[in-house]
């Protein structure tokens, strides 16, 4: 109760937002700290004071609850999550990408310019599915490439 999801869910697993962004030529691990950090901005804009933080890229989650450095430009986001992190009480863990099925959906899209979402009447219908399934508990299968 009272904690929101950055995979954009309340507690009562209703979307409160959602955005889409592309991140150029960044590296995957890089690309995953900028969408992070992205997130954690729009939780401060809003006031959000507690939230709990998922990625599907463990090595991300590592890097930022060990606090071990890294390389440039890495270090810099890494440092401004860390930031965020430290200014609400939040949690960051690792789910598998199958658990986090709106977003992995969102960023499969390319929707080419950055896109914002603020209920799931407004996101595009391969999301607002996922969402959907996703409130009610239903889980994704990822049968890969079959």
């Amino acid at each position: 109760m009272g904690w929101l999801k950055l995979n954009s869910r309340d507690h009562w697993g209703r979307v409160v937002w959602a955005y889409y962004k592309e991140f150029e030529d960044l590296d995957v691990l890089t690309a995953e700290a900028q969408s992070l950090l992205v997130g954690l901005k729009l939780c401060a804009d809003r006031g959000v004071s507690s939230a709990i933080m998922e990625s599907d890229s463990n090595v991300l989650v590592h890097l930022v609850v060990s606090k071990v450095l890294s390389k440039w430009p890495l270090y810099n986001v890494l440092r401004e999550i860390r930031h965020y992190l430290s200014r609400m009480e939040a949690t960051l863990l690792h789910v598998f990408r199958e658990a986090n099925a709106v977003a992995d959906t969102l960023a499969s899209l390319q929707l080419g310019e950055q896109q914002f979402y603020d209920s799931l009447t407004t996101l595009p219908p391969e999301a607002r599915g996922r969402a959907c399934l996703d409130c009610h508990g239903i889980p994704r299968v990822h049968l890969g490439n079959v």
